[in-house]
């Protein structure tokens, strides 16, 4: 395990592809299983992370992200706490998870057409939440992760809008800004480093170890 040092390095990963990213079909809490190449970048972002000496892994408690987190856990010298979190799921988006994105642009083009342009003012179809109020708990768990591990190395294993609002917390980003590049690639990988004076974001977004073996 890593010393205590001042700095405290935040990962943040996202899951890798899965058969309904391939199939266009929205997610939100719903799952599907990782494809190959999903395992294959998984693998991949693992072994970029086995260079790091994580202290302690966070997973969404969504199948396809604890498959991830587990296997870059498995490149570690030695196995991480594996800690699940409900509260780093996708946001729900109630009646779309499981449509495909051209069912939705279909019966629902204006309400897509904000979900993409104004998150802050989205509110999903059916039962599901908003922006502000996913903002809300994923926010809320980061603080007390933060608090619970001070000068550590630490990864987050979730999903692309949760990626999002963090970043965009510590960029300062509104939330109609979300959207804004970079984009978030599966298994692409984010790091803020953060101490008593601030932090500063290393990486977002990048995908570097796609071209590693």
């Amino acid at each position: 395990m890593s010393q205590s040092t001042d700095i405290t390095n935040l990962y943040i990963a996202r899951h890798g592809q899965t058969i309904w990213n391939v199939e266009h079909r929205i997610q939100g809490m719903s799952d599907s299983p990782l494809t190959e190449l999903g395992v294959h970048q998984a693998n991949q972002l693992g072994g970029r992370l086995s260079k790091v000496d994580l202290d302690v892994i966070y997973s969404s408690s969504s199948p396809r992200a604890i498959k991830t987190a587990e296997i870059i856990n498995s490149r570690q010298q030695s196995s991480r706490p594996l800690i699940t979190e409900d509260d780093f799921r996708e946001i729900s988006l109630g009646e779309w998870e499981g449509m495909k994105r051209s069912e939705i642009d279909t019966l629902y083009p204006s309400l897509q057409k904000l979900y993409f342009t104004s998150p802050g003012e989205f509110q999903p179809v059916g039962r599901g939440e908003s922006f502000v109020e996913v903002r809300e708990r994923v926010l809320t768990l980061l603080h007390e992760v933060l608090l619970q591990n001070p000068g550590k190395n630490i990864l987050v294993v979730t999903h692309t809008a949760i990626v999002k609002l963090i970043m965009g917390f510590y960029e300062g980003r509104t939330l109609d800004r979300l959207w804004d590049p970079p984009h978030v690639h599966p298994a692409s990988l984010s790091h803020i480093a953060i101490n008593g004076s601030g932090h500063q974001i290393k990486k977002y977004g990048d995908t570097s170890h796609y071209r590693r073996a």
